[in-house]
């Protein structure tokens, strides 16, 4: 039997993916808020947002690993690679200036 044929193997597949999307938009959104408190110079909020923004995303790359999503986990690796990047970035911006 193929996978496509099995109604109960795509509910659960789709229903890994929104959980996988759901977290990773939440990241996005925290990672946002950090920015805006690094803005207004609200350097223990910006930390805290920026830890809950990685502390998310490792949260949804674990649960594509665990619903065995293969292109999932590829795309949390490569949002949290990003996550890292911007968060340095920023940091390191607003320290120097």
């Amino acid at each position: 039997m193929a996978i496509s044929e099995n109604p109960a193997v795509i509910a659960f597949l789709g229903a890994a993916w929104k959980s996988v999307g759901s977290q990773l938009l939440a990241s996005g959104v925290i990672m946002l808020s950090g920015h805006q408190d690094l803005g207004l110079r609200a350097r223990m909020g910006a930390a805290l947002g920026f830890f809950m923004a990685l502390a998310v995303g490792t949260s949804a790359l674990i649960t594509a690993i665990r619903a065995d999503l293969p292109y999932a986990v590829a795309i949390c690796a490569v949002v949290l690679c990003s996550e890292l990047v911007l968060i340095l970035r920023w940091w390191l911006r607003r320290t120097s200036a």
